[in-house]
Protein backbone atom coordinates (compact mmCIF):
# COMPACT_ATOMS: atom_id res chain seq x y z
CA UNK A 1 0.00 0.00 0.00
CA UNK A 2 1.61 3.45 -0.88
CA UNK A 3 0.81 5.97 1.92
CA UNK A 4 0.52 9.87 0.43
CA UNK A 5 3.17 12.26 1.82
CA UNK A 6 0.28 15.15 3.16
CA UNK A 7 -1.87 14.59 4.84
CA UNK A 8 -4.68 16.74 2.93
CA UNK A 9 -4.19 13.70 0.03
CA UNK A 10 -5.92 11.46 2.49
CA UNK A 11 -8.54 13.21 3.46
CA UNK A 12 -9.57 14.46 -0.07
CA UNK A 13 -9.43 10.72 -1.30
CA UNK A 14 -11.81 10.16 1.49
CA UNK A 15 -13.82 12.47 0.92
CA UNK A 16 -14.33 11.77 -2.82
CA UNK A 17 -14.86 7.72 -1.84
CA UNK A 18 -17.63 9.19 0.53
CA UNK A 19 -19.20 10.62 -2.17
CA UNK A 20 -18.95 7.81 -4.96
CA UNK A 21 -21.01 5.67 -2.11
CA UNK A 22 -18.58 4.45 0.31
CA UNK A 23 -20.91 5.15 3.20
CA UNK A 24 -20.00 2.32 5.69
CA UNK A 25 -16.84 2.74 7.31
CA UNK A 26 -14.74 1.29 10.26
CA UNK A 27 -11.71 3.10 11.95
CA UNK A 28 -9.58 2.37 14.76
CA UNK A 29 -6.36 3.27 15.76
CA UNK A 30 -2.94 0.85 14.95
CA UNK A 31 0.72 0.58 16.55
CA UNK A 32 3.49 0.67 14.08
CA UNK A 33 4.33 -2.92 14.58
CA UNK A 34 0.47 -4.08 13.19
CA UNK A 35 -0.17 -2.23 10.21
CA UNK A 36 1.10 -4.36 7.71
CA UNK A 37 0.17 -7.27 9.19
CA UNK A 38 -3.34 -5.95 9.22
CA UNK A 39 -3.50 -4.68 5.54
CA UNK A 40 -2.65 -8.16 4.56
CA UNK A 41 -5.73 -9.51 6.63
CA UNK A 42 -8.07 -7.13 4.93
CA UNK A 43 -6.23 -7.74 1.31
CA UNK A 44 -7.37 -11.44 1.90
CA UNK A 45 -11.00 -10.71 3.09
CA UNK A 46 -12.01 -7.96 1.45
CA UNK A 47 -9.45 -7.90 -1.77
CA UNK A 48 -8.65 -3.93 -0.91
CA UNK A 49 -5.63 -3.86 -3.63
CA UNK A 50 -8.11 -3.82 -6.72
CA UNK A 51 -7.93 -1.42 -8.81
CA UNK A 52 -10.71 1.31 -9.59
CA UNK A 53 -11.74 -0.72 -12.62
CA UNK A 54 -11.88 -3.92 -11.03
CA UNK A 55 -13.70 -2.45 -7.94
CA UNK A 56 -16.15 -1.27 -10.38
CA UNK A 57 -16.59 -3.74 -12.17
CA UNK A 58 -17.51 -5.50 -8.91
CA UNK A 59 -20.00 -3.21 -7.86
CA UNK A 60 -21.95 -3.18 -11.58
CA UNK A 61 -21.99 -7.16 -10.57
CA UNK A 62 -24.00 -6.13 -7.17
CA UNK A 63 -20.61 -6.42 -5.29
CA UNK A 64 -19.15 -4.50 -2.31
CA UNK A 65 -16.36 -2.04 -3.10
CA UNK A 66 -13.93 -1.61 -0.09
CA UNK A 67 -11.27 0.71 0.52
CA UNK A 68 -8.20 1.26 3.07
CA UNK A 69 -6.90 4.09 4.20
CA UNK A 70 -4.15 4.62 6.65
CA UNK A 71 -1.70 7.54 7.89
CA UNK A 72 0.64 7.69 10.75
CA UNK A 73 -0.61 9.88 13.90
CA UNK A 74 1.23 13.16 14.46
CA UNK A 75 3.86 12.38 17.53
CA UNK A 76 3.66 9.06 17.90
CA UNK A 77 4.54 5.41 16.24
CA UNK A 78 0.60 4.41 15.92
CA UNK A 79 -1.42 4.85 12.57
CA UNK A 80 -4.81 6.01 11.94
CA UNK A 81 -6.86 3.30 9.44
CA UNK A 82 -10.09 3.68 7.51
CA UNK A 83 -11.69 0.72 5.98
CA UNK A 84 -14.63 2.23 3.61
CA UNK A 85 -17.02 0.12 1.70
CA UNK A 86 -20.66 0.44 -0.39
CA UNK A 87 -23.93 -1.26 -0.25
CA UNK A 88 -23.19 -4.93 -1.58
CA UNK A 89 -22.83 -8.47 -1.23
CA UNK A 90 -19.78 -8.26 1.04
CA UNK A 91 -17.80 -10.24 3.95
CA UNK A 92 -17.65 -6.86 5.52
CA UNK A 93 -21.18 -6.89 6.61
CA UNK A 94 -21.40 -10.32 8.59
CA UNK A 95 -17.91 -9.67 10.15
CA UNK A 96 -17.48 -5.92 10.87
CA UNK A 97 -19.46 -5.61 13.30
CA UNK A 98 -18.80 -2.14 14.74
CA UNK A 99 -19.88 -0.54 11.10
CA UNK A 100 -21.26 2.54 10.72
CA UNK A 101 -22.75 5.37 8.12
CA UNK A 102 -20.90 8.25 7.44
CA UNK A 103 -24.70 10.01 7.46
CA UNK A 104 -25.13 8.65 11.04
CA UNK A 105 -25.14 11.83 13.50
CA UNK A 106 -23.00 9.80 16.35
CA UNK A 107 -21.38 7.48 13.83
CA UNK A 108 -19.44 10.57 11.44
CA UNK A 109 -16.10 9.56 9.47
CA UNK A 110 -13.08 11.52 11.91
CA UNK A 111 -9.64 12.21 11.34
CA UNK A 112 -9.04 11.63 15.40
CA UNK A 113 -10.32 13.99 17.08
CA UNK A 114 -9.48 16.69 14.67
CA UNK A 115 -11.73 16.90 11.62
CA UNK A 116 -15.03 15.06 10.64
CA UNK A 117 -16.80 14.44 7.35
CA UNK A 118 -20.14 16.03 7.16
CA UNK A 119 -22.45 17.22 4.48
CA UNK A 120 -22.93 20.97 4.63
CA UNK A 121 -25.84 23.35 2.90
CA UNK A 122 -25.33 25.00 -0.65
CA UNK A 123 -27.01 27.58 -1.87
CA UNK A 124 -27.59 26.76 -5.39
CA UNK A 125 -26.52 22.73 -5.16
CA UNK A 126 -27.09 20.43 -3.32
CA UNK A 127 -25.55 19.65 0.25
CA UNK A 128 -22.03 18.18 -0.40
CA UNK A 129 -19.31 16.12 1.49
CA UNK A 130 -16.19 18.24 3.27
CA UNK A 131 -14.47 18.03 6.28
CA UNK A 132 -14.65 20.60 9.17
CA UNK A 133 -12.91 20.78 12.83
CA UNK A 134 -14.82 18.92 15.93
CA UNK A 135 -16.85 20.95 18.12
CA UNK A 136 -14.11 19.87 20.88
CA UNK A 137 -11.03 21.38 18.60
CA UNK A 138 -13.22 24.70 17.90
CA UNK A 139 -13.20 24.91 21.36
CA UNK A 140 -9.52 24.50 22.18
CA UNK A 141 -8.96 27.36 19.16
CA UNK A 142 -11.23 29.56 20.85
CA UNK A 143 -9.55 29.13 24.06
CA UNK A 144 -6.34 29.70 22.51
CA UNK A 145 -7.20 32.52 21.22
CA UNK A 146 -9.03 34.22 24.64
CA UNK A 147 -5.17 33.01 25.98
CA UNK A 148 -3.09 34.90 23.39
CA UNK A 149 -5.28 38.09 23.27
CA UNK A 150 -4.75 38.09 27.16
CA UNK A 151 -1.17 38.37 26.69
CA UNK A 152 -0.90 42.15 26.30
CA UNK A 153 2.75 42.47 26.36
CA UNK A 154 3.27 42.15 22.76
CA UNK A 155 1.02 40.43 19.86
CA UNK A 156 3.27 37.62 18.87
CA UNK A 157 1.12 35.27 20.37
CA UNK A 158 -2.21 36.13 18.48
CA UNK A 159 -0.17 36.66 15.28
CA UNK A 160 1.32 32.63 15.75
CA UNK A 161 -2.34 31.45 16.69
CA UNK A 162 -3.48 32.92 13.66
CA UNK A 163 -0.91 31.65 11.62
CA UNK A 164 -1.96 28.36 12.66
CA UNK A 165 -5.24 28.74 11.96
CA UNK A 166 -4.08 29.83 7.97
CA UNK A 167 -2.24 26.63 7.97
CA UNK A 168 -4.72 24.10 8.01
CA UNK A 169 -6.53 22.14 5.53
CA UNK A 170 -8.95 24.88 3.17
CA UNK A 171 -11.80 22.02 3.04
CA UNK A 172 -15.24 23.94 2.46
CA UNK A 173 -16.37 23.68 6.49
CA UNK A 174 -12.97 24.25 7.74
CA UNK A 175 -12.65 27.62 5.98
CA UNK A 176 -16.15 28.72 7.31
CA UNK A 177 -15.33 27.73 10.97
CA UNK A 178 -11.95 29.90 10.77
CA UNK A 179 -14.52 32.46 9.51
CA UNK A 180 -16.30 32.24 12.50
CA UNK A 181 -13.39 32.40 14.66
CA UNK A 182 -11.63 35.22 12.92
CA UNK A 183 -15.34 37.13 14.31
CA UNK A 184 -14.80 35.42 17.68
CA UNK A 185 -11.05 36.96 17.89
CA UNK A 186 -12.57 40.14 16.40
CA UNK A 187 -15.11 40.84 19.35
CA UNK A 188 -12.29 40.01 22.16
CA UNK A 189 -10.19 41.74 20.87
CA UNK A 190 -12.35 44.78 21.21
CA UNK A 191 -13.50 43.75 24.41
CA UNK A 192 -10.28 43.24 26.25
CA UNK A 193 -8.20 45.36 24.75
CA UNK A 194 -9.99 48.18 23.59
CA UNK A 195 -7.08 51.47 24.01
CA UNK A 196 -4.78 49.06 21.26
CA UNK A 197 -4.77 49.13 17.40
CA UNK A 198 -7.95 48.34 15.38
CA UNK A 199 -7.94 44.46 14.70
CA UNK A 200 -6.97 43.78 10.99
CA UNK A 201 -8.57 40.55 10.10
CA UNK A 202 -6.15 38.16 8.69
CA UNK A 203 -6.35 35.74 5.77
CA UNK A 204 -8.43 32.45 5.33
CA UNK A 205 -6.62 29.16 4.46
CA UNK A 206 -5.97 28.27 0.77
CA UNK A 207 -8.63 26.41 -1.38
CA UNK A 208 -7.94 22.89 -0.77
CA UNK A 209 -7.38 21.53 -4.96
CA UNK A 210 -6.95 17.94 -6.31
CA UNK A 211 -3.65 16.56 -7.42
CA UNK A 212 -1.33 14.10 -7.58
CA UNK A 213 0.95 13.92 -4.52
CA UNK A 214 3.97 12.16 -3.60
CA UNK A 215 3.68 8.38 -1.86
CA UNK A 216 5.74 6.22 -0.05
CA UNK A 217 5.28 2.54 0.65
CA UNK A 218 3.41 1.10 4.35
CA UNK A 219 6.94 -0.73 4.88
CA UNK A 220 8.89 2.54 4.43
CA UNK A 221 6.52 4.00 6.46
CA UNK A 222 6.61 1.64 9.42
CA UNK A 223 10.42 1.02 9.01
CA UNK A 224 11.49 4.65 9.65
CA UNK A 225 8.99 5.01 12.92
CA UNK A 226 10.51 2.05 14.32
CA UNK A 227 13.81 3.61 13.85
CA UNK A 228 12.81 6.62 16.07
CA UNK A 229 12.72 8.81 13.12
CA UNK A 230 9.87 11.02 11.12
CA UNK A 231 7.45 8.79 8.90
CA UNK A 232 8.68 11.29 6.41
CA UNK A 233 11.33 12.87 5.09
CA UNK A 234 14.77 12.99 3.26
CA UNK A 235 16.96 11.23 5.35
CA UNK A 236 17.98 7.62 5.02
CA UNK A 237 17.16 5.14 7.27
CA UNK A 238 20.09 3.14 8.21
CA UNK A 239 19.48 -0.32 7.46
CA UNK A 240 20.42 -3.34 5.29
CA UNK A 241 18.64 -1.95 2.22
CA UNK A 242 19.79 1.63 2.60
CA UNK A 243 23.26 0.92 2.93
CA UNK A 244 25.61 1.79 -0.50
CA UNK A 245 25.36 -0.39 -3.48
CA UNK A 246 28.69 -2.00 -3.03
CA UNK A 247 27.97 -3.16 0.62
CA UNK A 248 24.81 -4.37 0.19
CA UNK A 249 25.52 -6.33 -2.40
CA UNK A 250 28.44 -7.59 -0.95
CA UNK A 251 26.28 -8.62 2.41
CA UNK A 252 23.57 -10.31 0.35
CA UNK A 253 26.37 -12.58 -1.48
CA UNK A 254 27.74 -13.09 2.05
CA UNK A 255 24.26 -14.28 3.50
CA UNK A 256 23.79 -16.21 0.24
CA UNK A 257 27.03 -17.55 -0.26
CA UNK A 258 27.24 -17.15 -4.21
CA UNK A 259 28.89 -15.02 -6.37
CA UNK A 260 25.55 -13.77 -8.26
CA UNK A 261 25.71 -10.68 -9.13
CA UNK A 262 22.41 -8.44 -8.22
CA UNK A 263 20.89 -7.07 -11.43
CA UNK A 264 18.71 -3.72 -11.34
CA UNK A 265 16.47 -1.71 -13.34
CA UNK A 266 13.00 -2.80 -14.61
CA UNK A 267 12.95 -6.59 -15.09
CA UNK A 268 15.30 -7.05 -11.61
CA UNK A 269 12.61 -7.99 -9.68
CA UNK A 270 11.69 -11.04 -11.67
CA UNK A 271 15.10 -11.82 -12.38
CA UNK A 272 15.36 -12.55 -8.44
CA UNK A 273 11.98 -14.02 -8.17
CA UNK A 274 12.76 -16.67 -10.42
CA UNK A 275 16.45 -16.96 -8.76
CA UNK A 276 15.08 -17.43 -5.29
CA UNK A 277 11.85 -19.57 -6.58
CA UNK A 278 13.29 -22.71 -4.24
CA UNK A 279 12.92 -20.69 -1.04
CA UNK A 280 9.85 -18.87 -2.19
CA UNK A 281 8.42 -22.93 -2.32
CA UNK A 282 9.64 -23.55 0.93
CA UNK A 283 8.34 -20.10 2.41
CA UNK A 284 4.92 -21.03 0.91
CA UNK A 285 5.09 -24.55 2.36
CA UNK A 286 5.89 -23.41 5.79
CA UNK A 287 2.39 -21.15 5.62
CA UNK A 288 4.45 -17.38 4.97
CA UNK A 289 2.16 -14.87 4.41
CA UNK A 290 2.79 -13.39 1.13
CA UNK A 291 3.72 -10.16 2.77
CA UNK A 292 6.50 -11.85 5.17
CA UNK A 293 7.93 -13.18 2.22
CA UNK A 294 8.03 -9.59 0.18
CA UNK A 295 9.45 -7.93 3.51
CA UNK A 296 12.11 -10.73 3.33
CA UNK A 297 12.60 -10.06 -0.29
CA UNK A 298 12.59 -6.52 0.54
CA UNK A 299 15.59 -6.60 3.15
CA UNK A 300 17.68 -9.28 1.31
CA UNK A 301 17.32 -6.99 -2.39
CA UNK A 302 16.32 -3.79 -1.57
CA UNK A 303 14.19 -1.56 -3.83
CA UNK A 304 13.44 -3.91 -6.44
CA UNK A 305 10.37 -5.76 -4.14
CA UNK A 306 8.98 -1.97 -2.71
CA UNK A 307 5.83 -2.74 -4.44
CA UNK A 308 2.60 -3.09 -3.20
CA UNK A 309 1.17 -6.88 -2.31
CA UNK A 310 -1.00 -7.08 -5.03
CA UNK A 311 1.78 -7.16 -7.83
CA UNK A 312 4.00 -9.63 -5.55
CA UNK A 313 1.48 -11.74 -5.40
CA UNK A 314 1.02 -11.55 -9.10
CA UNK A 315 4.69 -11.56 -9.64
CA UNK A 316 5.16 -14.55 -7.60
CA UNK A 317 2.42 -16.87 -9.08
CA UNK A 318 4.41 -15.74 -13.05
CA UNK A 319 8.04 -16.73 -11.43
CA UNK A 320 6.50 -20.13 -10.19
CA UNK A 321 4.96 -21.11 -13.72
CA UNK A 322 8.04 -19.76 -15.53
CA UNK A 323 10.36 -21.45 -13.28
CA UNK A 324 8.52 -24.97 -13.99
CA UNK A 325 8.35 -24.09 -17.55
CA UNK A 326 11.90 -24.40 -18.98
CA UNK A 327 11.97 -28.46 -19.53
CA UNK A 328 8.67 -27.72 -22.01
CA UNK A 329 9.64 -24.87 -23.46
CA UNK A 330 13.21 -27.02 -24.29
CA UNK A 331 11.20 -29.64 -25.78
CA UNK A 332 8.90 -27.66 -27.42
CA UNK A 333 11.89 -25.90 -29.29
CA UNK A 334 13.70 -28.75 -30.02
CA UNK A 335 13.25 -29.09 -33.90
CA UNK A 336 12.01 -32.30 -35.31
CA UNK A 337 14.48 -34.03 -37.59
CA UNK A 338 13.10 -35.96 -40.03
CA UNK A 339 13.93 -39.82 -40.53
CA UNK A 340 15.97 -40.42 -43.85
CA UNK A 341 13.67 -43.20 -45.27
CA UNK A 342 14.76 -44.43 -48.89
CA UNK A 343 12.36 -47.01 -50.47
CA UNK A 344 14.15 -50.06 -51.40
CA UNK A 345 14.41 -50.49 -55.18
CA UNK A 346 12.92 -53.40 -56.46
CA UNK A 347 15.69 -53.80 -58.91
CA UNK A 348 19.55 -52.89 -58.55
CA UNK A 349 19.12 -50.77 -62.03
CA UNK A 350 16.09 -49.12 -61.42
CA UNK A 351 16.10 -45.12 -59.27
CA UNK A 352 13.96 -44.28 -56.48
CA UNK A 353 10.87 -42.71 -57.11
CA UNK A 354 10.99 -38.84 -57.54
CA UNK A 355 7.48 -37.56 -57.39
CA UNK A 356 5.40 -39.51 -55.27
CA UNK A 357 2.54 -38.46 -52.44
CA UNK A 358 3.59 -38.85 -48.61
CA UNK A 359 1.00 -41.15 -46.81
CA UNK A 360 -0.88 -39.93 -43.42
CA UNK A 361 1.34 -41.70 -41.30
CA UNK A 362 4.37 -40.18 -42.78
CA UNK A 363 3.14 -36.90 -42.35
CA UNK A 364 2.00 -37.25 -39.06
CA UNK A 365 5.27 -39.13 -37.63
CA UNK A 366 7.87 -36.72 -40.01
CA UNK A 367 9.77 -39.15 -41.76
CA UNK A 368 10.69 -38.00 -45.51
CA UNK A 369 11.80 -39.17 -48.18
CA UNK A 370 15.91 -39.40 -49.04
CA UNK A 371 17.57 -36.85 -51.17
CA UNK A 372 16.30 -36.79 -54.79
CA UNK A 373 12.39 -36.82 -53.83
CA UNK A 374 10.25 -34.28 -53.88
CA UNK A 375 7.57 -34.20 -51.27
CA UNK A 376 4.18 -32.95 -52.55
CA UNK A 377 1.69 -31.83 -49.90
CA UNK A 378 -1.60 -30.83 -51.80
CA UNK A 379 -3.78 -34.27 -50.88
CA UNK A 380 -6.05 -34.34 -47.88
CA UNK A 381 -5.97 -38.01 -45.88
CA UNK A 382 -8.59 -40.06 -46.30
CA UNK A 383 -10.92 -40.93 -43.28
CA UNK A 384 -9.62 -44.55 -43.62
CA UNK A 385 -6.21 -43.33 -43.53
CA UNK A 386 -6.62 -41.89 -39.81
CA UNK A 387 -6.66 -44.40 -37.98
Amino acid sequence: MQIPVHKTSVMQAMQSAVARGYTWHVSGVVSAEKLLALEEKFAERYDIGLSRWQRCRQRQKGAAGVRFFAYPEQGTTRFLWWLLFTDGENAAFQREHGRRQVSDKYGRLSWGTEFELAQLPSLKAKPTWSWRMTRERVQEWQGEIQAAIRTTRSDDAIKAVMARLVRLPGFKGVRQQVFELHGFAKKDWGRIRRKANSWKPPARPGYVRFRSDEAVSAARVVQRLLMGQEPFGTDPVISKQERPEEERMAVVNEDRKTGLPIPRGRDACRVLLIRETEQIQTFIAERWSYESIRLWLLDRYGEAFDIPLPAFRERVRRALQVKAAPVLKEVSRTPIQPALVVEPAEEKNEQPEKNRHLTWEEKRAGRFPGSGTTVVHNSKPNRDELY
